[in-house]
């Protein structure tokens, strides 16, 4: 079949549930039945007929293979027709009746399968609505011969059903009531049983599941226990028949409540929003009506006075707590109540306190996960290189699948927010998705300035990668042309003097002209140097800041380096700024820090290339910063690649850090 026509087969019996189990009250009101014994269970099978046909429709509406549902509108219509029979019964004015000699021993025995199905089949197939394993099948068939049992010894058993007159059970053998007591009493142990073993295994499930699962389990749990013991309470406890009645007609109560709970704050079976704020206005109005009909009946055995002013009474004592009622079902229903203003004003706010626009990301993280209860949060940045997470709070590490709402800004998709439900939950409410679309909204700009930041600093970085492959360009060019040229016009005019007698009145202009020659070969020799220090590309990094911290150490100060065996990897900008930076600061230690030892580290962690230089000597000046030129040249090599830099005084000296990104080598 298919969804549709499962779904109209469910419908049918749900109406038919429904339309039978308010038809069995109408005639009993209007037959003024009520007081009969044989109509003692009405108020229950009505109850059952009535709840149980709503929720198993909304439950087989959204997924009409879900066994959970078919089970509640099965048990609403069995049971609703069982009670019209019963109703019927009573209804005729003999009990020869015919009508009434066929519905007495139907209604006789028929109202047991749809009770102890409740108790034994409904826990194992809940809430995915089929069995656990296959493991559990001969739990089914245990019960199903327990009913069976119990069913059949019902209907052979002698029974007398009290209404205006007597009737009783025409399908009675006397001869057989030996063996109808048996199987009564063989039946009733068997459903025991299975009951028992039903909640165990919901309660061995319970124990396994976490999440959603577990409360979803631990829901139905709790109210069967209630239901088994309000039942051995009644059987040991003398107690008022009104009570009797009170407890049995919520013990049946609570377990459509407990799906509806399930369906309505745990999306169990994906209902609409409409849906499930119905379930909740049932649920609230079922408990108060309930709550009404139990005080007015205890009170109608307490003060026997006018039925208009005890009803009056009865509704004035219920109003507030029918108030404390309604806002308890909706918090359990719906959870913690979300204020969407509250939230958009907090982060609002810690946005304003912030000074950086690098610290904004993990503020709404935080806000995020801290005023709408969320168990994670994270916010991404589309980059053209991909994705790239800005903040991260909390991890996503159960079942549950993280929502993404999309950040757009000016048409365009600049990063992501991605969050996980709250604790117990595996979907986000409409309440929480308009609060989290209200803050994407405001952290869509944020985060598209920050989108600006990555791309000026992803121009920057190939600006300074296509200076530094210039620079060295140009050096290979000064060292490999330019150099060995001069070199060679020196020779020749070396060689030209050498040919000239020593009084040649040309001999001062050679001389002259070949000093010119040396002093523009120094000249090329610095300016090759300036643009790309040659130990670089014959030592490598490493081996070049030893070299620089051996030549820079003497009788009174020691240079200490403690390098990595294998930096090869790093592109040539990141060298020549590590480089740049340790020349630098060593230099101002020989020139100023009066220090006897310092030491050159670099190391590669997460966070990216880290260098420091260290020194035992007095320590920066304060103006340091204002007055040199040093300091703002190795800041400025740092930031031209996205690093950072640090220059400090401490008790033993100084300490200079930079901390450059880790750009591989194309």
């Amino acid at each position: 079949m298919t969804g549709r026509v499962k779904a109209a087969i469910a419908a049918g019996l749900g109406v038919l549930g429904l339309a039978s189990g308010v038809a069995a009250a109408v005639v009993t009101e209007a037959g003024n039945l009520w007081g009969y014994s044989g109509y003692a269970a009405m108020p229950l099978d009505v109850e059952i007929a009535i709840f149980y046909a709503a929720m198993g429709m909304l439950v087989t509406w959204r997924k009409p293979g879900n066994g959970v549902g078919w089970a509640l509108v099965a048990i609403a219509a069995w049971d609703g027709v069982v009670a019209l029979m019963t109703a019927l019964v009573g209804a005729f004015d003999s009990p020869d009746h015919p009508v009434v000699q066929v519905l007495m021993p139907i209604q006789h025995a028929l109202w047991a399968p749809p009770i102890w199905a409740i108790a034994t089949l409904l826990p194992l197939i809940y809430p995915e609505g089929r069995l656990p394993s296959r493991r559990w099948w001969w739990a089914v068939a245990f019960a199903s011969i327990g009913i069976v049992l119990y069913t059949v010894g019902l209907e052979l058993s002698e029974g007398n059903y009290g209404a205006r007159y007597t009737v009783t059970n025409p399908a009675a053998v006397p001869e057989l009531q030996g063996l109808a007591n048996a199987l009564v009493s063989t039946g009733e142990v068997i459903l025991i049983a299975a009951t028992v073993v039903a909640l165990i295994g919901l309660a061995f499930r319970w124990r396994k599941a976490t999440g959603v699962q577990a409360r979803r389990l631990s829901l139905l749990l709790w109210v069967l226990l209630f239901g088994a013991a309000q039942a051995v309470l009644r059987e040991i406890v003398p107690m008022p028949q009104v009570v009797h009645h009170i407890l049995e007609v919520l013990a049946a109560a609570l377990i459509p409540m407990a799906v509806a709970v399930a369906v309505t704050r745990d999306r169990l079976y994906d209902l609409d929003l409409a849906v499930r704020r119905a379930v909740v206005v049932v649920a609230v109005a079922s408990s108060l009506l309930a709550c009404y009909l139990g005080l007015y009946a205890v009170l109608s055995f307490i003060i026997p006075i006018d039925t208009v002013f005890e009803a009056g009474l009865v509704g004035a004592a219920i109003f507030p707590f029918g108030l404390l009622l309604t806002r308890w079902v909706r918090q359990v229903a719906w959870g913690r109540r979300v204020d969407i203003a509250e939230a958009v004003t907090g982060l609002g706010q810690r946005m304003r306190d912030r000074l950086e626009v690098s610290e904004v990301p993990a503020a709404v993280c935080e806000e995020v996960v801290n005023s709408l209860h969320l168990r994670f949060a994270r916010l991404e940045l589309e980059t053209a290189d991909g994705v790239r997470t800005l903040a991260e709070v909390r991890t996503c590490k159960d079942d549950a699948e993280p929502v993404t709402f999309d950040l757009w800004h000016r048409g365009t998709i600049v990063g992501r927010l991605l969050v996980a439900p709250p604790e117990g939950r595996t979907h986000l409410d409409e309440m929480l998705v308009q609060a989290l679309a209200s803050l994407a909204d405001q952290v869509a700009p944020v985060v598209a300035a920050l989108r600006l930041d990555e791309e000026l600093l992803r121009s920057r970085e190939q600006l300074v990668t296509a200076r530094e492959e210039e620079r060295l360009r140009l050096s290979r060019d000064l060292h490999d042309d330019v150099g060995p040229t001069l070199a060679g016009i020196r020779l020749q005019l070396d060689a030209v003097r050498a040919k000239l007698p020593d009084n040649a009145p040309v001999l001062d202009l050679m001389d002259r002209a070949v000093t010119a020659i040396q002093d523009a070969l120094g000249i090329v020799r610095r300016v090759a140097y300036r643009l790309r220090p040659p130990e670089l590309d014959t030592l490598g990094l490493v081996g070049a800041l030893r070299e620089l911290s051996v030549f820079l150490s003497g009788p009174t100060l020691k240079v200490e380096a403690r390098l990595p065996d294998d930096v090869s990897a790093l592109s040539q900008s990141v060298e020549m700024a590590a480089y740049r930076i340790v020349a630098e600061a060593l230099t101002n230690v020989v020139k100023h820090a009066q220090a006897t030892s310092a030491s050159v580290s670099l190391a590669i962690n997460d966070h990216g290339v880290v260098v420091e230089v260290r020194d035992d000597g007095v320590g920066l000046p304060e103006d340091a910063s204002s007055r040199g030129m040093g300091l703002k040249f190795m800041a400025q090599r740092a930031q031209e690649i996205a690093g950072e830099f640090s220059c400090r005084t401490t008790e033993h000296g100084s300490i200079v850090r930079a901390v450059l990104p880790i750009a591989k080598r194309r």
